[in-house]
């Protein structure tokens, strides 16, 4: 999946964190990136990545292939992490288009950011599903 065909997504979810578009970034690689640009990051199919530095600001680093295999391991982590809420509902199960997959992962990514959140992989995710409602991703 080429990420740059969500461009709209990420536009929209780029203004409503009042980040700038010029902050959105499609990389080849984003452990390629970091490296060049000496930050850390392990994770060679990390598909999205929120990055700081006081020159410019923050910046969304997207990556622009995406397979399938890559978007359902993020996910899976996701159902692993919210059976620790609740074993009977799994809110993935929400996640049923590309392009909600892509929005909880940037806004999960975003959440990293948050400093009352922390390290919380959970907190996180609790936020991202709290924005997702907000924003109209799951009106029926």
């Amino acid at each position: 999946m080429n990420s740059r065909d969500y461009y709209e997504l990420f536009r929209y979810l780029m203004d409503q964190y009042c980040l700038p578009q010029e902050n959105l970034l499609f990389v080849e690689d984003i452990s390629d990136w970091c490296e060049k640009h000496d930050i850390s990051e392990s994770d060679a199919q990390r598909p999205l990545k929120l990055v700081s530095d006081e020159a410019h600001g923050c910046r969304m680093l997207v990556r622009e292939d995406v397979t399938e295999d890559v978007l359902e391991e993020r996910i899976n982590a996701l159902r692993v992490r919210g059976q620790i809420q609740n074993i009977a509902v799994d809110r993935a199960d929400l996640l049923n288009s590309i392009q909600k997959k892509l929005a909880y992962l940037f806004l999960s990514e975003y959440a990293t950011s948050l400093t009352d959140l922390g390290d919380d992989e959970l907190a996180a995710d609790n936020w991202a599903f709290e924005e997702m409602k907000r924003l109209g991703f799951f009106k029926t």
